[in-house]
């Protein structure tokens, strides 16, 4: 039985197992579903995609196949970042395992399960959310159809195929095979997206959990009694030497964290506020009817969602590691001995700097900034109604 097996990360191992990203599984089982994964996916891109160039001069086509493409290249943002960063987030991974196997300490093994059990919490969280969006938006064509037969009304209701391609393809007679196709691809996309953001959170909280634990033991050194001028005897010297090594494979694990996402998530920024802002317009732009208008709010709730979690995860480990620097300054340090003194010192002034993630270190992802990016979509939001 795989470390990976346990109920905390059995669901990430499943959602990544789902898109032939795990990294422990075999490499035929991980071709297979990463085969299947692509075919569904490429296929929907390229409708939208060929629908777009044919309809290049019509201002309402671009708008709603410019969105759905813009979500496309996103996640397939996501899963290259995955591909090309194999080798780093097996690492994460080991080290994880590592970390859980070396921990005998009682205390700092229950903080890492609590941590653990949070990160299976907002990743199941996430993942309900996301698949509900998902569903509302793929299907929202055929149950709002099924729902008007069954009311009492005269009126007849069609709904529209998922973006624009009836002047490309004769989308009334291939209806229900354009939408079985459309709903498995939105399956595999949505898959894309929560298994890639479920190993992220993860992680961070994994970070969290070393920083917890460093803070703990930190703690401990606020007993006069561990003052002592007998180096064998200085129970505050060999707490603070361990905590230094915690902190430096924190350090290093934090690193290793934001340098595989470093670049990804620059250009994922720009694509969500774009993604963001012509599925916002469309709304008000093009005349929709209620199955477009669930699709497009789904999407948008779904992009936000998408957002709040990263910047929310970042700040959690901001926080984090500013606290390490926090708990330094709050010990009993003045009644320890002097060469403790000297430890804490040269600590303190790398733990000033807290760990974050940047988007190709330029934007830091923390919830502060997170407001900054509603601020620019609404921007967009106004040149592109502007346009009308």
């Amino acid at each position: 039985m795989s470390f990976y097996d346990n109920r905390y990360y059995y669901i990430n191992k499943t959602l990544l197992s789902l898109i032939g990203q795990w990294l422990f599984q075999s490499r035929l089982e991980g071709n297979v579903m990463l085969a299947i994964t692509l075919f569904f996916t490429l296929s929907l891109t390229a409708l939208e995609f060929w629908g777009l160039i044919a309809g290049i001069k019509n201002l309402s086509i671009i708008m709603e196949n410019a969105s759905p493409l813009l979500v496309n290249s996103i996640v397939f943002m996501k899963l290259i970042n995955c591909l090309c960063n194999k080798d780093k987030m097996k690492d994460l991974l080991e080290q994880i395992e590592e970390t859980w196997k070396t921990t005998q300490i009682q205390p700092e093994s229950e903080i890492l399960r609590n941590y653990a059990e949070q990160s299976r919490s907002l990743t199941l969280r996430y993942a309900s959310t996301i698949y509900t969006l998902g569903f509302f938006y793929s299907t929202m064509p055929i149950v709002i159809s099924k729902l008007y037969l069954l009311l009492p009304t005269n009126e007849t209701y069609t709904g529209k195929f998922l973006f624009r391609i009836e002047h490309v393809l004769d989308v009334d007679k291939y209806f229900n095979l354009l939408m079985l196709h459309g709903i498995i691809s939105v399956f595999f996309i949505v898959s894309i997206w929560i298994a890639a953001d479920g190993m992220f959170i993860l992680c961070t909280q994994h970070v969290c959990a070393l920083f917890e634990c460093i803070r703990y033991n930190m703690e401990r050194i606020q007993s006069p009694d561990f003052a002592t001028m007998n180096i064998e005897d200085d129970e505050a010297y060999h707490i603070i030497i361990g905590c230094i090594k915690s902190y430096k494979r924190a350090l290093k694990f934090s690193e290793l964290l934001s340098s595989t996402y470093a670049t990804y998530y620059l250009f994922l920024l720009g694509n969500v506020v774009i993604a963001g802002s012509f599925s916002a317009a469309e709304l008000i732009m093009v005349e929709t009817q209620l199955d477009e208008v669930i699709r497009i709010v789904s999407c948008n709730a779904g992009l936000l969602l998408h957002i709040f979690y990263l910047s929310l995860m970042s700040q959690r480990m901001i926080d984090h590691s500013s606290g390490f620097h926090e708990v330094i300054y709050n010990c009993n340090w003045y009644k320890i001995s002097i060469r403790s003194q000297k430890l804490l010192r040269f600590t303190l002034q790398r733990a000033s700097k807290p760990c974050q993630i940047k988007a190709g270190k330029l934007y830091v992802m923390s919830m502060e900034n997170f407001s900054s990016i509603l601020q620019v979509s609404m921007s967009y939001i106004a040149m592109l109604t502007s346009l009308q």
